[in-house]
């Protein structure tokens, strides 16, 4: 076995996630409105990370769209982020930004 297996085996959050995953579904708790839910997630996540972005969809299908940071230069740098991540998954070049030692 190599040692990067090791590491990922022994990772807490990796265990966490995986725990939540394998939840049962069925016994989700019903929020009343999009805007709880968001809610609820932004203080969960806020609590692992410092600055986020989520984007994706609910159970139902419907899209959920939520970032969290506490100050305009986390935000620049969330947007530039983010910018960079679809600009590398779509192989779009921005003029004069180099990609060196930005990777995904």
């Amino acid at each position: 076995m190599s040692d990067d297996k090791n590491e990922e085996e022994e990772d807490p959050l990796r265990e966490l996630l995986k725990e939540v995953l394998n939840s049962n579904i069925a016994n989700k708790k019903q929020y009343e409105t999009q805007t709880e839910l968001m809610g609820s997630v932004r203080a969960v996540v806020s609590e692992f990370l410092d600055s986020f972005i989520i984007v994706g969809y609910d159970f139902e299908g419907n899209p959920v769209a939520t970032e969290g940071s506490s100050n305009t230069q986390q935000r620049d740098a969330l947007e530039t982020l983010f910018l960079r991540y679809f600009c590398h998954r779509t192989g779009y070049k921005i003029p004069g930004v180099s990609d060196e030692g930005f990777e995904f």
